[in-house]
């Protein structure tokens, strides 16, 4: 990973573009029992990314979801009262992601969490990229991380083709695992 210190002092974007390198790493497993599965190991790939960071996770590693080991509910009680908190109103819905990273004073990135592999795929990464898009109300940077691994192999380039060139120039992110998707503002660090 490159020297932490650079990418902490330096903005969101570099610490989004850092995650998302991160986040795209090869070793997950072959299969998640459910959705709620991949996010507890995303969970813990981001709070361990921070650290490495020498952000706190504590604060720093937001989730609404109270079953996530290491979350503070004293840390996501203040950022309930936040003027930019976890919730998103549009089109008559609260808009919430899965995580949010706050990067100190330098802005926030909010994850969103979503597994492929039954006949609900186009739903499914769709309700992911609107939830991705509208969060950025919000969040200076918001990343969609998509398990694939249920998913035809064959088929992996070619989402990823449609994908890079739909978020290109984008505040948003998409990583596919097993299979990535490096997509970084042209200024930050690419893998």
């Amino acid at each position: 990973m490159q020297n932490t210190r650079v990418i902490r002092s330096q903005t969101v974007d570099a610490v989004c573009a850092a995650l998302v390198c991160h986040l795209a790493e090869s070793d997950y497993e072959p299969r998640y029992d459910s959705e709620g599965d991949f996010e507890a190991a995303i969970w813990d790939r981001v709070r361990d990314f921070m650290s490495t960071l020498h952000f706190d996770p504590q604060y720093s590693c937001l989730t609404s979801h109270v079953e996530r080991v290491g979350r503070s509910q004293d840390a996501w009680d203040a950022f309930l009262k936040d003027e930019r908190g976890p919730d998103v109103r549009a089109l008559g819905s609260n808009n919430r992601l899965d995580i949010v990273v706050k990067c100190d004073t330098l802005g926030s990135i909010g994850l969103e969490v979503k597994c492929l592999g039954d006949d609900r795929n186009a739903d499914r990464l769709v309700h992911g990229i609107g939830q991705a898009t509208l969060a950025l109300e919000n969040r200076d940077r918001t990343i969609l991380i998509v398990f694939c691994g249920g998913i035809e192999q064959a088929d992996r380039p070619r989402l990823r083709q449609v994908l890079d060139r739909a978020t290109r120039g984008s505040r948003v992110s998409i990583v596919l695992v097993p299979y990535a998707i490096r997509q970084a503002p042209a200024d930050a660090i690419t893998g």
